[in-house]
This record gives C-alpha cells, structure tokens and sequence, in this order.
C-alpha cells in the first residue's frame, strides 16, 4: 500500500474541512499565527496540526426553541435574541477579593427565555451582545439547573458562520490564550500546517514498520494521512473526529516505540546459549499449585534464556500473586545449566528470605547469600541473593541478574552487576516511570501476572481528620473479630529532621494507640533490635498483640497473618509505590481488607490527585502509567540517570493511553 504517500484536495462527502477552517478564522494574520500559538508549545508550523482539539462541539442542530429544556450532560448551542438584561454582581470570597457573576438571557421566537450566567470578566461577551442588537446571536454552553432555574453556564459567543458544522475545542492559556483565539489561530494554520506534519510523520514513520502494516495498525481502512489529520481538527461529525484522534494516538506509540528502540538498540547483544532442555520436574518442588498463568511466565522466561541474544525483562504483578517463584523456577532450571545468576534484594532480610526459599527449593544448587555481613567468597557459587552489597564484591561474569523490587533501586545500582551480555529481569508490583516507559514502549519483554491463589476484597478510603472518630470506630470492629492492624508512619523518630512539619513519630503514635487499647499494641522500625523485631512479630503472629505500629520496614516481603486494616499516618508523604505496596500486606491469605490513607492535615492538590488514583484502583500497572503521566518517563535514552520526568510527546494535548501503547507494542512485534 502506497496510502502514506498519497493526498489528497478532494472533500470526502461533502464535507469540506479546508472551507470550514477559512471561515473560522477569518480575520487572523497568518503570518503571526504560529508566534502566538507559542504560549502553548507549537514551535513549528507542522506542530500545529499535532495541536488536537481536547473536545468537539456539535453546532450541526442548534436550540432555536427554549420550551422545555432540561440539564446536557455537554455543551449545547442555543441561537436566540439578546433580552438586553445583562447585570453583574459582585460576590465576596472568603480571605480574597469580591468576585464578578454576570447573568442575562435570550428569547426565541416565541419569547421563551433561557437565562445565562457567566463567572470572571464577562465585559467582552456583554459589549457583544449589545452590538448585535435585535440579530439572533449563538451561544454555547452547558445547561445546569440552579433550584427551579436552568441556566448556560459560562457561554461561549460564536459566530453564525459555525452553525451546521461541528467546531474543534482546543486548550488555550490562563491570561494568555483565550479558547477562541486558539480555534482561531490553529485553523489558520492547517492548510499548510496539515501537508508539514503529514510530510514529517511519513519519514518518521518510515523507520519504524512497513508501509504495508501502517492501515492495519491504524485501523485505518482507506484516505490519506492528509483526510486522516483534517479529520482530527475538522470533522464532519464528533465520533469521527474522536476515530481520527484515536488512530494518531496508535501513530504515536509507534514512533514512540521507534524512538526508545533506537535509544535500546534494535539488536540486543549475542551471548552463547544455554541448552536448558526439560525444566519441568522443578515445579515438584513447589509446594503449591501454581497457577496457569505463573507456568505460562516462567516457561516464557525459560525460553528467554535459553535464546542466542540478551533478554531484558519486566515481570509486573500486584502484591502476592507469586512473582518470586516466577524468576526462581527460570533461574534455577539456568542455573543447573551452568548459567550463574544473581538475585538482588533491597534489604538484609528479604534477601535473606529469599535465600532460605531457594536454598529449601533447590538446595543441590548451592545458593549463597551476600549480605554485608557475609564473608563467603561471591565467586564460590553459580547463584548468588543479596543485597547491595554484592555492588562491592567481586562476584565475577553474570549470564542472569535478577533485581527483585526494582522501584527501590537507582538506575546506576540495577546497570552495575549486568554486563552486555546479562539476561536481567526486574520485577515490580508500580515499575518506577523509566523503566514503565523503557519496557512498555521499547522492544523489550513485560510479563504480567493477573490471577491471584486467594480472591481479595480490598477497599481504599482518604480519610481526612473530620473522619478520624469513624475509622477508629471501624478499627475497633476489626480488633473485636481478632483480627490484625497495622499502622504506618512516616518516620522513626522524633529527633530526626524533617521540613519544619511535626510529623508523628512511631513512638508518639504507638503511644496514643495503646492508650485506645492497651496491651496489644507493638511497635518497630528499621533501628529496631532484631530481638524486639521477632518478639513483636511472635506476639502478632500469636495473637498477643493485635496492632503493629511502624516505618516502610515492612513495605515488602513481610506477611503479618488475618492483616484486615492498613493505616497510613499522613499518607500525602509516600509515593506512589510505596502506598500500593503497603496496601499489599493486606489479606494476604484471601477475603476482605480495608486501607486508610490518613490525612491529619490537609493535603495539597497533586498529593490528593495521588491518593485519589490509589484509591480508584488496586491495579499496580494503572497506578504506574498514572505515575508516569505525573512524573514523567525521565530519560529513556542508554546513559540516562532520572528515572522520571518530562519528555516530548508527538501529540501536543493528547497524552496516549497505556493501554493504547500496550495494544499497538504487541502489533507491531508480531
């Protein structure tokens, strides 16, 4: 197919979008269109086209009649006579200056009224009005009902010449770039704009797939890049304009995919292969029934291993769905192959539980652990768990370095112990933005566990102080049905420096807790005796003590039995990750579990878009791809550092769902 070179000057049904951008923005110098538009970030002319209306509104059937409406759901346009009532009020706001609210209304033919009210500056509006006099004047806006009255709220004056034509919405700029103006603007731009951006996106393209596959991908049976770009700004009807949007969302994961497997390289390096053969006797050693999908997975990443080239790998999966026995049944069908591997934990205990699970799974394979404590020579065995500390050692060439928890470690900590020619899997429940961005959209490998062994029934609630009396309430039922509490802090010490904040201390909010029920409180940190840590864990696990009160020591790798309640103590100071995988020791075993994000304090707004995302959702994958859309995806490139941050985007005011990058990932590799 030729389609990526074709054009074409032909309307498609009549439907003329280079007409309809004439008569929108009429009146506009061209020539200083593109400097305006650089408030917004179009810097170049074929940006414009990439500049995508957010919304449309549907003009084609305008409201003459008033009689009878009720509440939209969206804009609706009305076309009637200004009444010549505007008034304004001034409304006073608390601790701020008085606030302007103007109202006014139009009359259609048959003198029914409809009322409108505008908040802010509404002089411009109100001198337009006056202007037309008795001429019909068009209005859109969204009806809501105040009490008995309905009302357009905030209308947006439009010129006759919209009406019978669905118009582009495109984002302006507080005090900069006025809605309007930006329409006015971007369609002035598209005729030349448009034939730029298809110019570019065909050599960008190019690159990356066949010509042959671009329709497919698409989904994009017939027209050209040209028809498919006017359609995104100019449709004849909204869901065609949404169907061209969602087409050049696919166009840009795949230039997005192209970008970062250029920065990985698209031919990962050779490396001799490892005739693993038959792996499966291995999984009598478990001693659970795994699940479909988990045998599925690690005869995936078997396979991988076993291949002439170097693997790089996600294995993503919530809180206890077995991601462990995953990587450990793969490494060490390798590892008897004569493969050395490396597993790296974030802390002395996990790696030490992981080292007894694998020594207790496969103990003629000899793993050793490599702690800071440990004096045993690194280079003695094929399969090494640790910590960093295997960073200072010289534990020799690696053919498999696995970093389990891979959002607790640096970039420069996961590069250190895989060479060229390292198969590495990293596993985690919130991938950190980098590496979300690097193995979703590269040409890289993701795994993904879905199932879970035990249904869960886990809700999650921000609770701010006005709740505090009902969610004590609720943990007291907890405590009643014997079962598990457990509180987090967001740090250990009074002492310790913070930024002025008095933030609890374990001490201080174990203190007022045992006062609400003495006797079955316990407490921990990561300073703590590992004596006082066993003993209050031996108490918990025995049913002596009912409530843990802690720092992020027990983030990961800690089950704490019949845990049906989770408190975070000034939740807005965790991340992300760290709130998903707190909210992961909950009912472990199975069945109904309840996590408060506590806000003593009230919480700033980007604090609160990210306990609200928490909340929404106990998928870690959508909670990393909100994440990434918060932070950014840092630098993707070999050398980068920053494992989030800002990065361009091919769509200036569409960001690409996951799911889209995901979907088009899988096409394009098939």
């Amino acid at each position: 197919m030729t389609w990526m070179l074709d054009q074409s000057d032909t309307p498609v049904g009549g439907h003329d979008p280079r007409d309809l951008a004439a008569r929108l923005s009429a009146g506009v110098d061209r020539s200083r269109a593109l400097k305006r538009l650089g408030a917004v970030g179009v810097s170049e002319l074929w940006q414009a086209a990439l500049y995508l209306p957010t919304r449309f509104l549907d003009a084609r059937q305008p409201i003459e009649r008033f009689f009878g409406l009720g509440p939209s759901a969206g804009d609706v346009v009305c076309v009637g006579r200004y009444a010549g009532d505007f008034r304004t009020r001034w409304t006073p706001r608390r601790g701020r200056a008085t606030a302007p609210q103007a109202q006014g209304s139009l009359v259609d033919g048959v003198g029914m009224k409809v009322r409108f009210s505008v908040f802010g500056d509404a002089r411009s509006l109100q001198k337009a009005l006056e202007e037309a006099g008795v001429e019909p004047v068009t209005l859109a806006g969204t009806l809501t009902a105040v009490g008995d009255l309905l009302f357009l709220n905030n209308p947006v004056l439009l010129d006759a010449s919209a009406l019978g034509h669905v118009l582009p919405v495109y984002p302006g700029k507080t005090r900069v770039l006025s809605v309007a103006m930006a329409r006015k603007l971007v369609t002035a731009l598209l005729s030349d704009a448009i034939p730029a951006a298809a110019a570019h996106l065909r050599a960008s393209v190019s690159g990356v797939i066949d010509a042959s596959d671009l329709r497919r991908l698409l989904r994009r049976p017939r027209g050209t890049l040209e028809d498919l770009l006017w359609e995104a700004h100019l449709p004849a009807a909204p869901e065609i304009g949404e169907a061209a949007q969602q087409s050049l969302e696919r166009l840009s994961a795949i230039l997005t995919i192209g970008e970062l497997r250029e920065l990985q390289g698209e031919h990962p390096p050779a490396r001799q292969a490892f005739d693993i053969g038959g792996w499966q006797d291995l999984l009598g050693r478990v001693p659970f029934r795994l699940t479909d999908e988990q045998q599925a997975a690690a005869a995936q990443l078997v396979d991988r291993f076993r291949g002439p080239t170097t693997s790089a790998t996600l294995i993503n999966a919530d809180v206890g769905m077995g991601k462990s026995i995953v990587y450990q049944l793969a490494s060490a069908a390798a590892v008897r192959a004569g493969a050395r591997a490396a597993v790296m934990l974030p802390n002395e205990r996990l790696a030490s539980q992981a080292h007894q699970e694998i020594v207790r799974l496969f103990p003629e394979l000899g793993a050793v652990l490599v702690t800071g404590k440990s004096r045993k020579n690194a280079k003695s065995s094929n399969w090494l768990v640790g910590t960093t500390a295997m960073l200072f050692r010289d534990v020799g060439p690696l053919d498999i370095c696995v970093v389990d928890e891979q959002h607790r470690f640096s970039v420069d900590q996961r590069r250190a112990l895989a060479a060229n020619g390292t198969h590495v899997v990293e596993i985690s429940a919130t991938p950190i933005p980098r590496t979300q961005a690097l193995l979703l959209y590269g040409k890289l490998d993701v795994i993904r566990l879905t199932h879970r062994h035990s249904p869960q029934d886990i809700h999650t609630r921000v609770v701010e102080r006005g709740g505090t009396d009902q969610m004590i309430d609720e943990i007291r039922s907890v405590i009643a049905r014997g079962s598990r509490v457990l509180i987090v802090c967001p740090r250990r010490e009074e002492t310790e420096e913070d930024d002025g904040d008095a933030l609890p201390s374990v001490a201080r909010v174990a203190g007022k807790w045992e006062r609400l029920f003495p006797g079955i409180v316990r407490s921990l940190h990561g300073e703590s005796e590992p004596e006082t840590v066993q003993v209050a864990f031996d108490d918990i696990a025995s049913g002596a003590a009912q409530i843990l009160v802690a720092t992020t020591v027990v983030e990961v790798g800690l089950n704490i039995p019949d845990l049906r309640a989770v408190i975070i103590v000034h939740a807005e100071r965790f991340g992300i990750s760290q709130l998903h995988q707190l909210r992961g020791r909950l009912a472990r075993e199975g069945g109904h579990g309840v996590c408060y994000l506590y806000l003593p304090r009230r919480a700033g707004m980007d604090a609160m878009a990210r306990l609200k995302a928490v909340a929404a959702t106990n998928d870690g994958f959508e909670l990393a791809e909100f994440d990434m859309r918060a932070r950014g995806i840092g630098d993707v490139s070999q050398a980068g550092q920053r494992q989030h941050g800002g990065t361009g985007s091919i769509l200036l005011t569409r960001p690409v769902p996951m799911d889209v990058f995901v979907e088009v990932l899988a096409e394009v590799s098939r």
